[in-house]
């Protein structure tokens, strides 16, 4: 009995504890500011080098990217969820990480260096190096997770117009809810990263708690604020996509808040992309 009285007490002490600390804050704040203000010169690097089309379809502006850019989604998420569901299978996920972080790390190292592709092959190979020599370093595939945002996001953002960015972003933060409270496959493949140490997710480690970020969570408001500097229709394109950012960064506090408060999965992408929405709808409607 007293045991278990013990036991409920800790529990009780636990749940009380908060895990949203200034260390969190600032840790957050470093990892957010360095991926996002450095995929944001990748992206306008890439742009000013002619990098710059569509994903799909000839036109930046189709709304068809949008859609097609989830449908990839999708598919990539059932294909995970196979992979980790047959054991034996599990290397092939090694392998698409090491397609990732290659192509991301070529994209984000040539963007700073087009007239020398030895030293973005290179520094490519440092990053490999880094990452696959301590398998299960946390710091180190973190490393290479934050490449790989800058890498995608620059990418993403500059390949597709503020329409199909803004459908794609929306159905995903539906998608995001779905997949974290309803189905909960998405907590799956996020315990599962953490466990196999897979650079799909950046550690914010704290005394209290050990936060993990999905990729994504930065990936988005990367795209959108890189879309948005190099494709918007607004007066100050720096401006707009600069106040995205800090609408991303004030979402993803929420969720880390949430978490924090009732130790439960939160999705954060619909707090980011709602924040995100109507920072763009309000530029519009100001004609900022």
């Amino acid at each position: 009995m007293k045991n278990k009285k013990i036991s409920k007490k800790t529990e009780t002490i636990q749940k009380e504890t908060s895990w949203f600390t200034k260390d969190v804050v600032n840790k957050l704040a470093f990892i957010f500011l360095a991926v996002e203000l450095i995929g944001i010169f990748v992206a306008q690097n890439l742009f000013m080098q002619g990098y710059s089309e569509a994903l799909f379809t000839e036109n930046i502006n189709d709304a068809l990217n949008g859609f097609y850019l989830f449908g990839m989604i999708i598919f990539t998420t059932i294909l995970f969820l196979l992979i980790i569901k047959f054991k034996r299978t599990k290397k092939l996920l090694w392998a698409v990480e090491m397609l990732a972080i290659f192509s991301t790390s070529i994209i984000v190292f040539s963007s700073f260096f087009p007239t020398n592709d030895i030293l973005a092959l290179l520094l490519t190979a440092i990053v490999f190096v880094l990452r696959y020599s301590q398998i299960k370093n946390v710091g180190k595939r973190s490393l290479a997770a934050a490449i790989a945002v800058m890498g995608a996001g620059a990418y993403i953002g500059i390949s597709l117009g503020m329409v199909p960015l803004i459908i794609f972003v929306t159905i995903l933060s539906l998608y995001d809810i779905f997949a974290v409270f309803l189905t909960k496959h998405m907590v799956k493949i996020g315990k599962e990263s953490v466990q196999s140490n897979y650079a799909f997710t950046i550690a914010i480690p704290t005394k209290e708690h050990h936060f993990e970020l999905g990729n994504g969570d930065l990936v988005i408001p990367l795209a959108i604020a890189a879309s948005v500097l190099t494709n918007g229709p607004f007066t100050n394109n720096w401006l707009i996509a600069g106040i995205i950012l800090g609408m991303s960064f004030l979402g993803l506090g929420l969720s880390l808040q949430f978490v924090s408060k009732y130790k439960s999965p939160m999705p954060a992408l619909p707090p980011q992309v709602m924040l995100m929405l109507i920072t763009i709808l309000l530029g519009l409607l100001l004609g900022a």
